[in-house]
């Protein structure tokens, strides 16, 4: 089973999605004359949300924040990408969650990460007719990157993790102050299954070095943490698969499944995700929102080895126009 799965794997990462046909769209020149709209040169590498999130080992939920930028690189000097078919993006995405002062005295806000990342987007044949670099779900592309995650935490040792509970209101609280960190290497394969580019599928691969660039040596688990069977970041992340399907059913406009596992003891420890989206009230608000879903690990890089279930709500913007 694992030889199959390894093989369609390899498939969807180096070979476009049968289907396209004669009617698949040609890669867009632009020129005197072009419709086409400009490039959002600052858009969001992630969707950017602002919600509620509860996490099953939390007594109630958090707002939860995240915030995405993107923007291209020598984008002039390359011709608008139409050039090579490739651009240079760097990118950043954080997320913090602030509790409230009933929760957690003070009512603080808790970095729970912070991932800057550089990369070349490499657009296929199969780019729908519109600029490079512009709206993701139109594209056809694979992604390859040099990126670092963490939480931006400090606590390392026994007496910061005793002061920092001290503080805080107990150890469980401290556990979220735990400093967490590593550099990766990304590879990300994005393509659509028709001409509108609605219906599409991520794959993306996450290779973890144990010293890097930007982290010279990664944090994931400490001499003096309790023992626990996950230890390393890869048991629980570097293979992840996501597909969305738009359904443009009145206020419902889309769903995305997705599943992430390890590449060490591949399969063993799984995250399952679901997200709905919708516009309630499109003709008066037309606010996108999000309900989501998630059980697994990596609910947050702090606590990447927990398993438990967290579900949301947010307003979801992702792109600067």
């Amino acid at each position: 089973m694992s030889r199959i799965l390894s093989g369609v794997l390899l498939a969807l990462l180096w070979f476009p999605v049968a289907g396209h046909g004669e009617d698949a769209p040609q890669p867009a020149k632009q020129g005197a004359g072009s419709s086409l709209s400009p490039l959002a040169m600052l858009s969001s590498d992630e969707p950017n949300r602002l919600g509620c999130t509860r996490d099953s080992y939390e007594r109630s939920c958090f707002m939860d924040f995240v915030l995405s930028l993107r923007y291209p690189l020598f984008y002039e000097a390359m011709q608008q990408g139409h050039k090579f078919n490739m651009l240079p993006f760097l990118s950043f995405t954080g997320r913090m969650g602030q509790y409230s002062g009933t929760v957690r005295h003070s009512s603080p806000v808790v970095t729970k990460q912070f991932n800057p990342k550089l990369f070349f987007r490499f657009y296929t044949s199969y780019a729908e007719g519109q600029l490079l670099g512009s709206t993701d779900d139109k594209q056809d592309f694979y992604d390859v990157g040099y990126a670092h995650e963490s939480n931006g935490q400090y606590v390392d040792s026994v007496p910061l993790f005793d002061s920092t509970a001290a503080s805080v209101g107990g150890a469980d609280i401290a556990q979220d102050y735990i400093s967490r960190g590593w550099d990766y290497l990304n590879y990300k394969r994005h393509l659509h299954f028709d001409v509108l580019g609605t219906n599409s599928l991520d794959v993306e691969l996450r290779y973890f070095l144990s010293y890097g660039l930007l982290q010279k040596g990664s944090e994931e688990y400490f001499p003096w943490e309790a023992p626990r069977a996950i230890t390393r970041i890869s048991q629980v992340d570097g293979i992840r698969l996501k597909v969305n399907r738009d359904l443009n059913w009145n206020w419902f406009k889309g769903a995305d499944l997705s599943f992430t596992t390890g590449y060490r003891n591949f399969a063993r420890w799984n995250t399952f995700r679901a997200e709905l989206g919708f516009t309630p009230l499109s003709d008066l608000m037309g606010l996108p929102i999000v309900l989501w879903g998630q059980a697994g690990y990596n609910s947050n890089v702090t606590q990447y080895y927990r398993n438990a279930w967290s579900v949301g709500l947010a307003a979801a913007f992702e792109t600067y126009r």
